[in-house]
């Protein structure tokens, strides 16, 4: 009886020392399993930014019966007997980067602006067929034709050859400060008051075209 006593004491102990042993490892793996904490990590440097550039404006050729996968476009046309249809009957494709010229018949990608139109033999149809877009910086001038960012606000109009259409036919944009100024045609940014109105003759429309937000 107290052999078996004895061996059981020792059973439990030796099993107490195992799972402590497993739940360190355990620990251990998932301390290198935990994801990275990007808090205090400094943004890509200029060369790191180029290499990244370089990397991404690489493209590919899909067949044109297949969809444009979300976030690429199209750069220009091309032929390729391993595809069916006439020819030209290829898209060459890439991921823009963060300033790019795409065909006016690519899908437009999220976060980018217009900033001029331009002309490409590569791309279809007559000229000028080419986008020259850009992911916009905290203050920006954009062609009308283009979607406006979103929490960006218009603060002026004004005239470009580079843009499509009538003149005036450039947006001028920026993220808003706490307080700040915009044109009446510009949507309210999220988390905005009006304060009040004002005029001025960079905004389109009658006096008064101005409206005065503040940051809640």
């Amino acid at each position: 009886m107290k052999k078996i006593l004895g061996y059981s004491v020792i059973a439990f102990a030796i099993g107490s020392q195992f799972t402590k042993t497993i739940n360190a490892d355990e620990n251990y793996l998932y301390e290198e399993l935990s994801p990275i904490n990007e808090e205090g990590l400094l943004p890509l440097n200029d060369d790191q930014t180029e290499v990244y550039n370089a990397i991404v404006s690489q493209s590919m050729r899909i067949c044109k019966n297949q969809r444009v996968p979300k976030g690429w476009v199209i750069t220009g046309e091309a032929s390729g007997a391993s595809c069916s249809g006439r020819f030209p009957n290829m898209w060459i494709i890439k991921k823009p980067s963060t300033s790019d010229s795409i065909c006016k018949i690519s899908p437009f990608p999220d976060g980018y602006v217009i900033t001029a139109e331009g002309s490409s033999a590569s791309c279809p149809h007559q000229f000028p067929n080419v986008w020259k877009i850009k992911k916009p910086r905290q203050s920006e001038s954009i062609c009308k034709v283009s979607k406006l960012p979103k929490n960006y606000i218009i603060t002026s109009e004004s005239s470009s050859a580079s843009c499509p259409h009538q003149f005036p036919n450039v947006w001028k944009i920026k993220t808003p400060r706490s307080t700040d100024t915009m044109c009446s045609i510009s949507p309210l940014p999220e988390g905005y008051v009006i304060t009040g109105r004002g005029s001025s003759a960079s905004c389109p429309g009658r006096f008064p075209n101005t409206t005065k937000i503040k940051k809640l």
